[in-house]
């Protein structure tokens, strides 16, 4: 009798654990930290098998989109009649949303980046994000704050 008492609470605590819910970044975002980015405006749209972004440029609007399963994936933006290449993995880690990516320019210059998603306590998206330059050097982190737009 105890040890099946033990078996149904370690079952339960193990179903708690997996149930944790993981975060719906959809919505339109704007960036209210660091000041120089301040109003800029970005589109999320996320479901459990993709996250796509969208927001505007002098260009005009820019999309990306990742799977998110844990696989690399290669996408290509057109720029200036040129491609850029960039070969990326998103993955949960917990309750967050990792982006790791190596990007590879026309004038092959190369870059690695990493964007950690979460939402935080007062339900804004925060992307910590990384990157190194095109010798490898690492360059400074970024945190980007943004409050869903009503």
């Amino acid at each position: 009798m105890v040890t099946f008492a033990r078996a149904a609470v370690a079952s339960l605590m193990l179903a708690a654990i997996g149930a944790q819910q993981k975060p719906d970044f959809s919505g339109r975002w704007v960036m209210v930290s660091p000041a120089q980015g301040a109003g800029a405006e970005q589109v999320v749209k996320h479901n459990d098998k993709t996250l796509t972004i969208e927001h505007l440029s002098s260009g005009g609007s820019h999309r990306q989109a990742y799977e998110i399963d844990g696989v690399e994936h290669r996408s290509t933006l057109a720029s200036r009649g040129q491609e850029i290449v960039t070969l990326y993995t998103a993955s949960w880690d917990g309750t967050r949303l990792v982006i790791a990516s190596r990007t590879t320019y026309p004038n092959g210059m190369k870059t690695q980046s990493k964007e950690i998603w979460s939402l935080d306590a007062q339900g804004r998206l925060v992307i910590d994000y990384t990157e190194s330059g095109p010798g490898g050097q690492p360059g400074p982190a970024t945190k980007v704050t943004y409050v869903k737009k009503q």
